[in-house]
């Protein structure tokens, strides 16, 4: 039997193990990691993503839209399948592009249309009459999805224990030859998958040539209602932020954005809250009408959140270590985890798939 240890417990770590097992269920794997599902801190980003499915690959980024398609998916078949457990479910995704944009990008509506226009579902483009905003030039919708993290987290931990995979908390692995006497058998690791995010360079013997950086993000999660997700972009004076809205299936909705590359803040800034607040109120009125869903008059606060996109120069890194041939990286999907997670867990499931068969030959 082969010994697998998953090093990193966000959604990579648990949907790479969880892939692997199904792919080989004679694999014998541990997954370990310095927070879990249920923890909160900044460092540990999958519990502060929105999260939804908006690949970030460009027109010519091939790699990333392949890995980025599988999640698609097997999202919406989960949407449809397992709602309740999953925390998924299925709701239009509409992006705006104020006239600011437009400008900006001399009014060529080619870079405002995604790549994925032939890949998802009922994509479409906004005729004006559908945009009741005037400062709105051009808009787009396709069926999305939503993913309430917590409960995700949750049914990626026990989708884990049901196929036999073992999880433990542990402390801070500070050198990677350390990870491989992690696993459950007490055995040495024959492989360790390095899915520590942020924290994927900073292990002592993790060599790598790109820069690892964190970029901050800060969300409000409100309890009142969306009709769709909501994307906009182009704010005068703001090239680092933008508005998105993540209706929950139970109720409340994620708001944000910001993308600030090595801005390490872990607090609140409390001006950004205030200018998204009315952007949200502005393009989504519903969120303080007690027409809709019974919400409030106003915004509800529950929670204000900061947290650090993992990101990594240039592209993710998911392949064998070229010095180590029992350590394969899986990590940089930056602020894309979610809606990468079952693409990079099947790369991973094709980089070892070839290992074992070349080790039998």
């Amino acid at each position: 039997m082969t010994n697998i240890v998953v090093l990193g417990a966000g959604v990579i770590g648990l949907t790479t193990a969880l892939e692997l097992k199904i792919w080989n269920p004679k694999l014998d794997i541990t997954i370990v990691g310095q927070f879990l599902p249920g923890d909160l801190d900044p460092t540990y980003t999958s519990p502060y993503a929105g999260a939804n499915h908006h690949s970030f690959a460009s027109e010519q980024d091939k790699v990333l839209q392949e890995i980025d398609k599988v999640a698609y998916k097997k999202f919406l078949q989960l949407a449809k399948n397992d709602p309740i457990r999953s925390g998924i479910w299925s709701i239009d995704n509409v992006s705006y592009f104020t006239d600011y944009e437009v400008t900006s990008k001399k009014g060529n509506f080619k870079k405002m249309i995604p790549w994925f226009r032939d890949f998802v579902e009922d994509f479409k483009i906004l005729d004006k009459s559908e945009i009741p905003f005037n400062d709105i030039s051009f808009g787009t919708k396709y069926k999305g999805v939503v993913i309430s993290v917590p409960t995700y987290l949750n049914y990626l931990v026990q989708q884990n224990k049901e196929v036999g995979n073992k999880i433990f908390k542990i402390q801070p692995v500070k050198n990677i030859e350390k990870a491989r006497s992690l696993h459950s058998s007490g055995k040495k690791a024959d492989y360790v998958i390095n899915a520590t995010g942020l924290n994927a360079t900073k292990i002592a013997g993790v060599e790598d040539k790109k820069l690892t950086f964190p970029v901050r993000g800060q969300v409000i999660l409100v309890k009142n209602n969306a009709k769709v997700q909501l994307n906009v972009e182009g704010f005068p004076g703001s090239p680092n932020e933008m508005l998105y809205m993540m209706p929950r299936r139970e109720g409340g909705t994620i708001i944000g954005g910001c993308f600030l590359p090595n801005d390490t803040n872990t607090k609140e800034d409390k001006e950004f809250t205030k200018r998204i607040i009315r952007r949200a109120i502005k393009y989504a009125p519903e969120l303080i009408d007690p027409k809709f869903k019974k919400n409030p008059s106003e915004l509800v606060i529950e929670r204000v959140q900061v947290g650090f996109r993992p990101f990594r120069e240039d592209e993710v890194r998911v392949e064998k270590d070229k010095k180590k041939p029992w350590l394969i990286h899986n990590y940089g999907a930056g602020g894309g985890g979610y809606q990468s997670s079952f693409g990079l867990g099947k790369q991973v499931v094709n980089i070892l798939s070839n290992e074992l068969r070349n080790s039998k030959l």
